[in-house]
């Protein structure tokens, strides 16, 4: 099988199969690969709020939603696989840019799990899952806190990361906490007044926390574009990253504002700042989607030329896991967009953001199978070819 051995050139110019055996393989399954699951759960999440629906699409959410779980598990096991069968690479997996960044995608797929358990599962059941959404809810705002603080510790004190060689997965480490404001913006509708806004208040100060961090990265994530290029064609799908900063808390911002208790607490106090409050972040998001919009330009400016067929480009764009970079930021901005247009009910921007859906779920269906290839074949999971050792952007 391809993915069993490496083709090795020899001096007399024959060639030698080298025999790489699953241990060796398992070593290198890294933090990376849970990209893929989370990006399934968006895909998930962007199919059941498409403006446009029609009869299978909230099935259709609700099996990917499933197929990201067994996905999920299948991934899980291989993780505790490698540590167990190098114990080793449990420390180095948290320390070793690129692929400390990376844990961020495993936490991130626990929260779009959440997400899709209050769309497609609270509708069909009792409040007993709405009471256990809510404590999920505050057990991974609890969690993300506490990594975002202590990754950030570890990555100073362990690994010494260059900040104009930064990797656009570096924004991974606090998309985690800024998913909090958007589990938030899910789940509220369904939670009683005496829950929800405790929820809302969390949830915007950690959307808060996630954005503040982003704009702090920001610079360097720019700076090393301007000193270093645009990355390997390999790569370069990851400059889709920061798309998500300012997509993720559009959505935490208005889907927040649309559900906070009226008659309850502060906003009982004032009447009127439910509608104000609602008014003000519509607004707010529009400030903000141009620069998603400018930032996802870039990104897909830098990667048209390498996304077209040319025999003189070397190297030649292969898959890496970056490629993943194209679903999850841009779920983000499409919810972001798809909001945008239901708060100024406007039809244009609705049929701009169901397209955008049709072409995402295109890329993600595009990547999944690269993936599997790229598993299969040794393109991943292979020595020297993961995130467990250091790349350029």
């Amino acid at each position: 099988m391809a993915g069993n051995g490496e083709t090795l050139a020899l001096p007399n110019g024959q060639s030698h199969r080298k025999k790489v055996s699953f241990r060796d393989r398992i070593a290198h399954f890294t933090w990376a690969n849970f990209t893929c699951t989370q990006s399934a759960d968006g895909i998930a999440i962007l199919l059941s709020m498409t403006p446009y629906q029609f009869h299978g699409l909230q099935t259709a959410g609700v099996v990917v939603s499933i197929m990201k779980l067994v996905i999920f598990l299948v991934f899980c096991s291989m993780m505790i696989t490698r540590f167990v069968l190098h114990p080793h690479m449990l420390k180095r997996s948290f320390t070793n840019p690129p692929e400390l960044f990376f844990f961020g995608s495993f936490l991130l797929s626990i929260a779009t799990s959440i997400i899709c358990i209050e769309r497609f599962g609270v509708p069909h059941t009792g409040s007993w899952l709405v009471v256990a959404i809510r404590v999920l809810f505050w057990i991974y705002t609890a969690v993300t806190l506490i990594y975002t603080t202590v990754s950030w510790v570890v990555a100073a004190a362990q690994s010494h990361v260059n900040p104009m060689e930064i990797n656009p997965a570096v924004f991974l480490m606090v998309f985690n906490i800024m998913l909090t404001g958007t589990i938030a913006a899910s789940i509220t509708q369904s939670q009683p007044p005496v829950q929800r806004l405790p929820i809302i208040v969390a949830g915007i100060a950690c959307q808060g926390l996630g954005w503040i961090l982003s704009m702090m990265l920001l610079p360097w994530f720019i700076g090393s574009l301007l000193s270093n290029g645009l990355g390997s064609p390999d790569r370069r799908p990851g400059l889709f990253m920061p798309v998500g900063s300012s997509g993720y808390t559009i959505v935490s911002l208005i889907g927040c504002a649309r559900y906070v208790p009226r008659d309850y607490g502060f906003f009982a106090r004032f009447p009127a700042a439910a509608d104000v409050l609602q008014t003000v972040t519509a607004w707010v998001g529009i400030f903000l989607w141009l620069f998603a919009f400018w930032l996802f330009a870039i990104a897909l400016v830098a990667n048209i030329p390498v996304m077209i067929p040319n025999r003189h480009l070397q190297p030649r764009m292969a898959f890496s896991l970056s490629w993943w970079s194209i679903i999850f930021p841009n779920v983000g901005f499409t919810i972001a967009t798809i909001m945008i247009g239901e708060e100024l009910q406007s039809n244009a921007i609705l049929w701009v953001a169901t397209i955008v859906t049709i072409l995402l779920f295109g890329a993600w269906l595009m990547d999944m199978g690269l993936h599997t290839n790229a598993l299969v074949t040794g393109q991943i999971m292979w020595p020297g070819k993961d995130e467990d050792v250091s790349k350029s952007s």
